[in-house]
């Protein structure tokens, strides 16, 4: 009789512990959901948000001048001897860019280009191999300015000091002038976004409210492709050259999107 009055008694106890344990994961899961609330979004609201919208293209361009140019400037020698080249080809080379130095163009810089030597050839004699005869040097430097009216004068003086090939006369901008370029078309295609979307919500009988997307579409800056003067003898009493750069167009377009009411 005890025996079986303890085993109701055990029963009964782990019933209790099943029946408390059941109650608890019932109560915790009735918080955990009132703790995270459902998020419902209005497909209406959402709807409405997408359609009331005007998407327009600006678009802005502006005109400059270059404010820099170089020209490449190629001494050539020929001697029966490399050393006599060579030798030769440094002699003027020293003597044209000590003269260019004395122009005092405003933020003058000299650079190499580009040193050849190699030998000369004769080929005039019939079923025999060529025959060298001479070496020639041709030494290419390039000039760089931003006093734009002394490249007529660094040319001259060039041509003078034994020029032998003038080329690749070019124009470009600094890297200031260009980001004030980009800048500055970015602005006017931005105000000619914003006076397109007026006119079409005052077409339409809108009223604009803010803007929600702005997007940078394509900045150009066009490529100015150089020119040159040629091969040429070296002269005394050279008179400068006018070169004239011509303006460059810089253009910009972006995306915007506004909201508007009606």
């Amino acid at each position: 009789m005890k025996k079986n009055t303890a085993n109701i008694r055990y029963i009964t106890s782990i019933s209790l512990i099943l029946a408390c344990i059941i109650v608890s994961a019932i109560f915790l899961t009735g918080c955990l959901e009132s703790a995270i609330p459902e998020i419902t979004a209005s497909e209406e609201l959402a709807e409405k948000a997408v359609k009331n919208t005007i998407t327009v293209m600006g678009n802005g361009s502006i005109k400059i001048l270059p404010d820099e140019v170089s020209v490449s400037i190629s001494i050539q020698t020929e001697k029966p001897t490399t050393e006599e080249a060579v030798n030769e080809n440094s002699t003027i080379s020293k003597e044209m860019i000590s003269e260019i130095e004395k122009i005092n163009a405003e933020n003058l810089k000299i650079e190499s280009v580009s040193y050849n030597l190699y030998p000369v050839y004769d080929y005039s004699i019939k079923d025999k191999p060529p025959k060298i005869y001479g070496y020639r040097v041709i030494n290419t430097i390039k000039a760089s300015t931003t006093d734009l009216e002394k490249i007529g004068e660094i040319i001259a003086t060039a041509t003078e000091t034994g020029a032998t090939d003038i080329s690749s006369i070019g124009f470009d901008i600094t890297e200031e002038t260009r980001k004030n370029a980009k800048n500055d078309a970015l602005t006017k295609a931005t105000l000619d976004a914003s006076e397109k979307a007026s006119a079409i919500a005052n077409a339409m009988g809108l009223v604009i409210d803010s803007v929600l997307y702005i997007t940078e579409g394509e900045v150009y800056i066009p490529v100015m492709e150089p020119f040159g003067l040629g091969e040429m003898k070296a002269v005394e009493d050279v008179l400068p050259p006018q070169i004239i750069p011509r303006e460059i167009e810089v253009t910009a377009s972006v995306n915007i999107v506004y909201s508007f009411t009606r």
